[in-house]
């Protein structure tokens, strides 16, 4: 990543005044080198620009699509196997949902032990095959940059990283539980994007 000064001297001066950090710290994230802000980047890159387009081809938004695009693979699937799925937490799954359900898109079907399966509606299909072209499309240009063999590489890599989502969220779950008297599971930062330089 390019260095770049944020402030003039005179600027800076004025924030020493004030007693502020205006050096750079020893011990930073390298953007370029830190594998969650490089995906993140990435998400945000794909998450705007995609909820733009796909809004204003159907007007619904990305995790709309994500539950339409979920259901075409999985048809019957509650919205707790969605979640599953699609890595969304239940809140967004059930806003969603009723979204979709109040524009016809999408029906429910009740099964046992109270269980709600979700299915597409004929327009809910129809609307998944307009947007299918503009997924594949974005797909294209995010691997115009790669051979497919790397595009195979890079899917390969991030199912593995996937993989490690349990081991994520037992350490989140850790810190949260933490008293604030230290880190439980303290990272080393040798070889994880973080330097000081």
């Amino acid at each position: 990543m390019d260095e770049r000064k944020g402030a003039s001297d005179e600027v800076d001066a004025r924030a020493v005044g004030q007693g502020l950090v205006t050096k750079k710290l020893p011990g930073t994230i390298v953007r370029d080198e830190y594998t969650p802000a490089l995906l993140g980047l990435l998400s945000n890159v794909l998450v705007w620009g995609g909820s733009r387009v796909i809004h204003k081809v159907h007007g619904v938004g990305t995790n709309e699509w994500r539950i339409i695009s979920g259901l075409g693979n999985h048809p019957g699937a509650t919205s707790g196997e969605l979640c599953e799925i699609l890595g969304i937490n239940k809140s967004i799954a059930s806003k969603s949902v009723n979204v979709l359900l109040g524009r016809d898109l999408v029906a429910q079907i009740n099964g046992p032990r109270g269980s709600r399966h979700l299915y597409l509606t004929p327009e809910g299909a129809r609307v998944h095959d307009d947007l299918m072209p503009i997924a594949i499309k974005r797909q294209e240009i995010l691997h115009e940059s790669l051979t497919p063999e790397e595009v195979v590489q890079l899917n390969s890599l991030l199912v593995r990283m996937l993989s490690s989502a349990e081991a994520m969220q037992r350490y989140e779950a850790e810190m949260l539980a933490a008293d604030g008297s230290g880190e439980p599971g303290e990272a080393s930062a040798a070889g994880a994007g973080v330097t000081a330089r």
